[in-house]
Order: C-alpha cells, then sequence, then structure tokens
C-alpha cells in the first residue's frame, strides 16, 4: 500500500501532539473543576462562619442578602423542626439532615432533588443568641446547577487552549510536508525523466537545504549519464562494425576462395575441361552477392514484387548454389518434394517474391550447413500440409542453446565467433513481409526452421484465374 510522505510527516506529528495536548488539557480541565470545588465547600464554609459568628438575626432579609452574594438557598429552623426564616426559594428541608457544630466540618454535602432541580445540602447547629433564645439549626442548599456552571467554566479554556494549539500545529505540520513534498515530487519525477532517457537538468529549489543538495547531486547524474549514452553509443557502435567487417570478410573470403580454386581448376585442364567449373565459381559469385544483399536488406528492405513461383524450383536453385559449400565441408545435402502428385505446376505456384524468397532459404540453408558440421546432414524439403505450403530446412547440428530461442531472431544476435547475426533476422523480415510464419524446432536430434505460407498465397487464390 503506498504511504506518502506526506502523511508520514503529518500523521505521526499529529498524533503525537493530540496526545500530547490531550493528555495536558484533560489534566488540567480536571485540576480546574476540582479546585473550583474546593472553592465552592471554602465559600459555603465562610458562609457557615459569617452567620454563625455574627449577632444580627437570621431574618428572611438576611438570608436573601446572603442568597443574593453566594447563589445559595438558606433555611433556618428551630430543634422542633419549624422553620423560623429562610431565603425565597428554598426548597423543603430535609428530615434526615445531620448537622455539625463546627463550621470547618461544612462541606457541600448530599445531593438532593426539589422542584426539579439538585442542590448540596448541608446543616450547621447555630449557637445560642441570648440567655432566652433557642438553638437553631441552618440549612444550605448550593444549587448543582451553579455547581456544575463552575466547573465547566473552569475546565473550558483549558480544553479551548489545547484544542486551538492543536488546529495550529496540524496547520504547521500540513505546510511542512507540503513544502518538502513539492520538491520530492520534483525529484521523482526527474528519476522518471531520467529512466526514459530525458537528461534535462532540473531547476533547482530556492531554499538551500539537503533537497537542494540531493537535485544537484541528480543533475550531476544526468550528466554523467549523457556521457555514459555517449561512449556506450560509440563503444555499440564500433563494436557492431568490428562485427559486420569481420563477418562479411570471413563470406567473402570463403566466395571468392571457391571461385577462385574453381577458375583455377578450369585454367589448369584448358579446352578439355568441362563447364561445371566456371558453374561453381559463378554460383560462389552468386553466393557474394547473396551476402551482400543481405546487409542491404537488414538496413531497408525493398518493396515485395509478387510474381508467381514454386517454392520447390528455389529449393533446387538454392541447393545448386550451396552444393560447393557442403562439398567442401562434407555435408550431405538433401533436398525433396512432398507434394501431392500428379498437381498441375501451375497448382503448386506461390504469389511472392522470388528473389527475397530465395535470399530467406539461402540464409537458412547456410546456417544449417555451418550448424551440421563435418560429415552431418543437412535437408530442404517442400510439403503441402493443411492447405498450407511448407518449406522446411533441417540439420543434424547440437542446435540452438538453451536459453536463446527467445532472441533468435534479432538482429546481430550470433553464436558463431566470425557471424554476423543478420541471416535469421532477415529471414523472419521477408517471411512477416509474404504473411507467412517462420518458426523454430527441435526435435528427435534433428533442428529445422519451417517457412510456412498461408493457403491465401497460392496462385489461383490469391491472383485470381487470370494470373
Amino acid at each position: 500500500m503506498r504511504w506518502p510522505i506526506r502523511y508520514q510527516i503529518l500523521i505521526p506529528f499529529t498524533a503525537a501532539m493530540l496526545a500530547g495536548l490531550l493528555s495536558v488539557s484533560v489534566v488540567s480541565a480536571y485540576l480546574a473543576a476540582r479546585r473550583v470545588e474546593r472553592q465552592i465547600e471554602e465559600q459555603v464554609r465562610n458562609l457557615g462562619r459569617t452567620l454563625m459568628e455574627s449577632n444580627f438575626p437570621l431574618t428572611a432579609a438576611v438570608l436573601a442578602q446572603m442568597h443574593g452574594l453566594s447563589g445559595a438557598e438558606f433555611v433556618v429552623s428551630n430543634d422542633s423542626g419549624r422553620i423560623v426564616s429562610q431565603s425565597e426559594n428554598a426548597p423543603p428541608r430535609p428530615t434526615h439532615a445531620s448537622p455539625v457544630t463546627d463550621w470547618r466540618q461544612l462541606a457541600l454535602g448530599t445531593l438532593m432533588n426539589s422542584g426539579g432541580r439538585g442542590y448540596f445540602t448541608s446543616s450547621l447547629a447555630m449557637p445560642r443568641r441570648g440567655p432566652r433564645s433557642q438553638p437553631l439549626v441552618l440549612d444550605i442548599f448550593y444549587p448543582e446547577e451553579h455547581w456544575r456552571a463552575s466547573r465547566r467554566d473552569a475546565a473550558l479554556p483549558p480544553l479551548a487552549i489545547g484544542g486551538a494549539t492543536l488546529a495550529v500545529f496540524v496547520a504547521v505540520a500540513a505546510i511542512i510536508s507540503l513544502r518538502l513534498e513539492r520538491p520530492i515530487a520534483r525529484l521523482r519525477a526527474q528519476v522518471a525523466r531520467l529512466a526514459g532517457g530525458d537528461f534535462q537538468a532540473l531547476t533547482l529549489p530556492s531554499r538551500n537545504d539537503e533537497l537542494r543538495d540531493l537535485a544537484q547531486s541528480m543533475n550531476v547524474l544526468a550528466e554523467q549519464l549523457v556521457e555514459m549514452r555517449r561512449a556506450i553509443g560509440r563503444a555499440e557502435r564500433l563494436t557492431l562494425l568490428g562485427q559486420l567487417s569481420g563477418g562479411l570478410a570471413h563470406h567473402l573470403r570463403n566466395d571468392i576462395t571457391g571461385a577462385r580454386m574453381a577458375v583455377q581448376l578450369h585454367q589448369r585442364h584448358g579446352c578439355d575441361a568441362d563447364g561445371e567449373s566456371l558453374d561453381v565459381a559463378l554460383r560462389q559469385l552468386k553466393l557474394t552477392e547473396e551476402h551482400l544483399q543481405q546487409f542491404l536488406s537488414a538496413g531497408q528492405p525493398r518493396p515485395l514484387e509478387k510474381t508467381p513461383c514454386d517454392p520447390g524450383e528455389i529449393v533446387r536453385q538454392v541447393a545448386r548454389m550451396i552444393e560447393p559449400i557442403c562439398l567442401h565441408r562434407k555435408v550431405d545435402l538433401q533436398i525433396s518434394d512432398l507434394r501431392s502428385a500428379g498437381r498441375h505446376d501451375a497448382a503448386h505456384s506461390l504469389a511472392a517474391d522470388g528473389e527475397q524468397l530465395r535470399q530467406l532459404l539461402m540464409n537458412l540453408a547456410l546456417n544449417a550447413a555451418e550448424a551440421a558440421g563435418r560429415g552431418g546432414r543437412l535437408r530442404i524439403e517442400v510439403a503441402d500440409e493443411n492447405g498450407h505450403a511448407i518449406v522446411r530446412v533441417s540439420d543434424s547440428g547440437p542446435g540452438i542453446p538453451a536459453g536463446m530461442e527467445e532472441r533468435l531472431f534479432e538482429p546481430f544476435m550470433t553464436m558463431k565467433p566470425e557471424g554476423i547475426g543478420l541471416g535469421l533476422a532477415v529471414a523472419r523480415q521477408i517471411a512477416h513481409a509474404h504473411q507467412a510464419t517462420l518458426t523454430y524446432r527441435r526435435q528427435d536430434g534433428a533442428t529445422s526452421f519451417e517457412l510456412s505460407f498461408p493457403a491465401e498465397s497460392f496462385v489461383q487464390t490469391s491472383l485470381g484465374a487470370g494470373t
């Protein structure tokens, strides 16, 4: 799963700040609420002390003034429980109240409900105010809603400050992550361009920081890659030139040597010599032309010039041309025509470019003759299979090494020290131009290349009856 750097910075930072601020805010709010509770209890004790130590009578007017100062309600009753005086909205006195005799012991007390409102109740036994006065009990009712409001007012400021601080920290973290993400995104795009072969320099960030240093390093890397590409290109061109010149020299040397030997043989016998030696010389020179044509075809093949041609006849022509090579290398050359007997020659004809088809088969046959080696076997056969015209070139050589099959038809891919690596590439190129397929197969100890023409390539279906 993708984890952007923005969130890698923002989320941990926010989580840490949230935990810290939340804990500080909650603790501060709790302590503030507890402080307010102690202040309220202290206020209740001071009320009890003031009323207990005063000499003025505890009338309703006095209790009303005390209510205005504290918000509490008061009830003064005698020992028998009869109410002597009370504030205006004082609730009924609880029957289970147990008064304390010392104002220092006053607290908020128990919570009671009266008229839909809650009150914290506490009772204080008042001393006699004269020889003829009777003992009194002062009940103090502190409203729960005032207690809650005081706690809330004390707790809200720390929580609000914590929330505001958290919002500020989140905004700062988001700004920082965005300022880091943008130059990183530009660096990522630059790396992608470098991978795609675009070595244009990256505009440096305005801030002088580590990201600027990284951008400078990327620009240096781009310059080095440009220089390395140039060096590799020069090396590849030199290597390719050496490979082409070596392969071409090898083929031309063999062809010209064969032609020279045939001419010398004819010259030695003079008038008594037959025409075979000259035919051999001419075929060797024809091979030289084929090799040169192979290079031209690798660069830019000429357009097809389709005419009716018999693949069997082309195979026989190729066999005659490579026969001197096979004799020199002691390779058993065999050709066979397995097509249906009794058919008219026109039925065997294909709509194809005869010169290019001959070049294709020549490339396959020369490779097979070299692969077969001394004492080996080379077989070229023509057949009609399932409505397709098939030309198969087989040899008894060791075949293609494992792992090389996928690159077999790539240009300049060769396994021979003096090879050029264009023969099979040109052969497949010509096959594709004819809508034919060229495949490699290793079976029963033999290596074979099979050229298959579709049924549409036959003359009667592709060129029409008037061809």
